[in-house]
């Protein structure tokens, strides 16, 4: 078995530890699946309380927004920075803003967009 060195991979991955520690983002991992009932929205937000997470539905635009303070703890020394998310998705079809559903169990936020054919208006998603 050979082992081919990859400079480009090596190059994203420093680029991808880079952006983490300037911006102290978050990768979400979103998933936005079709379904016969509508779409459903998944992403990946560990360390995060429903609290902290904000979702809005307006214009056809989910937009999920959060921040926590977060504390390290390296020897006798403590750093508290923030870690912050924001994403918008265009959801492509009409919804009916008043039967979506939201759910945040170990880490990962559910939004459950019905679709109807006349739809519209801007609505706040409170989550489970």
């Amino acid at each position: 078995m050979t082992f081919r060195y990859d400079p480009f991979e090596q190059m994203n991955r420093l680029f991808e530890q880079t952006r983490q520690s300037v911006w102290d983002g978050v990768d979400t991992n979103v998933s936005v699946e079709q379904t016969d009932e509508g779409y459903v929205v998944m992403a990946d937000l560990p360390g995060f309380e429903k609290e902290d997470i904000e979702l809005q539905f307006d214009d056809g635009v989910l937009t999920i927004e959060g921040e926590v303070a977060v504390d390290e703890t390296a020897g006798q020394a403590t750093h508290r920075r923030r870690r912050t998310v924001h994403e918008r998705l265009s959801i492509p079809g009409p919804v009916l803003v008043d039967d979506i559903t939201a759910s945040y169990h170990n880490g990962v936020l559910e939004v459950t967009l019905p679709t109807e054919e006349d739809a519209g208006d801007t609505h706040r998603i409170d989550i489970d």
